[in-house]
């Protein structure tokens, strides 16, 4: 039976972890939209919804509870002034988690958390970077030759005088190669250690 266990550890120190949702909090009041890991976002979102519920009372106190988990002036500023005002109306849940699937690599649950507000709009594709070999086939009116160095015709001719054929030494595929001579084997002297024991 498990007690007093609440809460993930993410497989990090408590320094660490804490680090991890301060980060992960400045992007999401930043952007107002993370990627990461369902278990991860499951961790940050109370601690999201709580920053705006105590961002909707502006005041010095609650400043400084925020600052402790985003210590970024500007980030605050907007949280206070932009995204807390959004939801005076709503008692809670300001946030959502969509599921993903597993992701590439190493197949972690992946998840978006957002805001319930959060209107998704597609970026607008610029023009499409032009290629090398686009760009070549510009420069040159749409053919794209390659250039090889001429050389004189006299200087052709004296190098196909000066240069004789060489045999090559391939042989041509089913024939095999002349066998080459047997070495003699070395002859056996008698030993340098002694009369042999044989003969005794």
């Amino acid at each position: 039976m498990q007690h007093n266990r609440a809460g993930r550890k993410l497989r990090r120190t408590t320094a660490h972890r804490l680090a991890m949702f301060s980060n992960q909090l400045a992007s999401l009041m930043t952007h107002e939209r993370i990627q990461t890991t369902v278990s991860k976002a499951k961790e940050l979102r109370p601690l999201a919804e709580k920053l705006i519920t105590t961002a909707k009372n502006d005041g010095l106190a609650a400043r400084r509870r925020v600052y402790r988990w985003i210590p970024d002036h500007g980030t605050v500023q907007k949280v206070f002034e932009r995204i807390a005002p959004r939801f005076v109306d709503r008692p809670g849940g300001y946030t959502r988690i969509l599921k993903l699937g597993p992701r590439r690599g190493d197949a972690a649950e992946a998840a978006i958390l957002e805001f319930v507000d959060y209107r998704f709009e597609p970026k607008e594709k610029g023009p499409r970077k032009e290629s090398l070999s686009d760009r070549a086939r510009r420069m040159s009116g749409g053919r794209v030759e390659t250039v090889r160095k001429k050389k004189p015709e006299g200087e052709e001719e004296a190098e196909a005088q000066e240069a004789p054929k060489k045999p090559s030494k391939k042989t041509k595929p089913g024939r095999s190669e002349p066998a080459k001579a047997a070495k003699p084997a070395p002859k056996k002297g008698p030993s340098r250690t002694g009369p042999s024991k044989r003969g005794a």
